[in-house]
């Protein structure tokens, strides 16, 4: 069950880093404005950090 929840966590974590290297790639061509980049990349920046937070606890409570 934790080995699940581990891989799981993982896993979502590798997709967002997905999705974060596309909108960057998506930056760099000029192929979105980027009036709003600074409010997208915050965006992007809390939801990473709100991630990161769960796998520790996740790893912290695999640990016990």
């Amino acid at each position: 069950m934790r080995d699940r929840r581990l891989e799981q966590t993982i896993q979502r974590i590798e997709r967002a880093l997905a999705r974060i290297g596309a909108a960057a790639d998506a930056a760099a061509s000029g192929s979105k404005p980027t009036h709003d980049l600074a409010d997208r990349h915050e965006a992007m920046r809390s939801k990473v950090r709100a991630e990161l937070d769960r796998l520790d606890r996740v790893i912290g409570e695999l640990e016990q």
